[in-house]
């Protein structure tokens, strides 16, 4: 595989697999033939198929007949009301829809219909996705319930076909494992196979004030919900305390607008959401948003570069390394833009995040945000790392496909200490083709424990 474009250029396809916990409630999650699980309704069937699967074959495989939709049902599965629930599963969708619905009853049989709590409809993707819906109340005197997997057919009435598998359902926080938050190792470059062109970058900066609280800083470099050039850009950045050994984060989500490239003045983040992060290993996590204008989801997030000093359990050692040099990263004269920067000696890889506007982008509102990555391999232990810049257009917030990724230059990113740097830049094509120019860096935050300029 061609490491050189990997996050934001990376092709769907990728699996989240979670690891089931103790507190699953579904009996034969991962489909070990089709025993409790049963049709509910709709003239389709639902097969064993025993040569696809997510995280392994087999998987269930639900197919629709002359109906719109065929739903399979689990076994009852016996429930506290008192509880928030969760519930993640693998979804491969070949046509038509699919979603997956929490049946819920007022008996501990399953007889006394209360309320069906519902996922979205998901079109088909051709491909393994993790989706999840989290921190479900459900229906005061809820006794039990089924999980139902729905497939459903086309909008012209064509076969519906998708493939269900690793179906885990529970109290809310128990499901999957989860990796304490307060902890630089999980800062980095987070992405989401399904809708490539688009992702997160993430700072956690552990006992920033005090032991035991810290802070996170990260950016989320995406589109307008209409597909269009480079002015169909949309960049947020998200910000949070940490408190102790948090397992989940709550994030505000803020949006700058008014900058121009590289120039004065500065921008002020105006919040516009919130969200909540959380990771079930070093590798794997979610983010759930919900934003003032009504937009709502939840991203499955997987790591784009190896872990280097993230730990599932235990204290994290955060041993010296060039990873000290990842973080946010700004031009004190131009605040309100900036880049997150990920050096990964484990992968001998760098890659930036650069959020920034359009040359005369200060009243061309949320149209003149504007962002670039920018990535290479780099000699482990060097503090000069030449880059090349690009650009990424025609995507579609939170969503898959339409995106065109091209190279539009080249920078140099140089550290001159933990805390200060330059990133030198020369546009060769694209909206700034014949810009060039240096930029100060001051770290954003605290210099990291594993930072050593002098000893790595």
């Amino acid at each position: 595989m061609d490491k050189t474009l990997r996050f934001l250029l990376l092709g769907a396809g990728s699996l989240l697999a979670f690891s089931a916990g103790a507190a699953n409630l579904v009996g034969n999650p991962d489909f070990v033939g089709i025993d409790g699980w049963s049709v509910m309704d709709g003239d389709g069937n639902a097969t064993l198929d025993t040569t696809d699967g997510s995280p392994a074959a087999p998987s269930l495989h639900v197919v629709t007949g002359t109906t719109v939709n065929t739903s399979v049902q689990s076994d009852c599965i016996a429930v506290d009301d008192s509880n928030n629930v969760d519930l993640y599963f693998n979804l491969n969708g070949t046509t038509g829809s699919a979603s997956v619905l929490i049946n819920t009853y007022g008996d501990a049989a399953c007889t006394t219909g209360l309320a069906a709590l519902g996922s979205d409809s998901f079109p088909a993707t051709n491909s393994w996705i993790t989706y999840s819906t989290s921190d479900v109340m459900l229906p005061d005197g809820t006794q039990s319930v089924r999980i139902v997997l729905v497939t459903s057919q086309t909008a012209s009435g064509g076969q519906g076909e998708a493939n269900f598998d690793h179906i885990l359902f529970g109290p809310t926080g128990t499901v999957i494992g989860a990796v304490d938050i307060n902890q630089e190792g999980l800062g980095g470059s987070w992405y989401n196979p399904a809708t490539s062109g688009q992702g997160m970058q993430f700072q956690f900066t552990p006992d920033d004030s005090n032991p035991g609280e810290g802070s996170l800083f990260g950016a989320w470099y995406t589109y307008d919900i209409a597909a269009g050039t480079e002015s169909s850009q949309r960049w947020y950045s998200v910000q949070s305390a940490i408190t102790g050994d948090a397992q989940s984060v709550a994030v505000t989500i803020y949006q700058n607008t008014g900058g121009n490239f590289d120039a004065p003045p500065d921008t002020s983040a105006v919040a516009v959401g919130t969200g909540t992060l959380s990771f079930d290993t070093c590798t794997t996590g979610t983010f759930s948003y919900t934003f003032n204008d009504g937009r709502a989801g939840t991203i499955p997030l997987q790591r784009l570069l190896p872990n280097v000093s993230c730990v599932e359990s235990g204290t994290p050692a955060n041993p010296v390394s060039d990873f000290g040099f990842s973080g946010a990263w700004y031009d004190t004269g131009t605040s309100g833009q900036g880049m997150l920067v990920e050096v990964n000696p484990n992968d001998a890889e760098v890659f930036i995040g650069w959020y920034t506007y359009a040359m005369s982008g200060e009243a061309a509102g949320a149209a003149g945000q504007r962002w670039f990555s920018a990535q290479a391999p780099y000699t482990v232990g060097t503090r000069v790392m030449d880059l090349t810049v690009y650009a990424s257009t025609g995507g579609i917030f939170d969503s898959s496909g339409g995106v065109t990724t091209t190279p539009v230059g080249t920078a140099t990113l140089t550290f001159a200490s933990c805390t200060t740097g330059t990133l030198d830049y020369a546009f060769t094509a694209g909206e700034l083709d014949g810009q060039s120019g240096s930029i100060p860096l001051t770290r954003l935050g605290a210099t990291p424990a594993s930072c050593n300029f002098t000893n790595n």
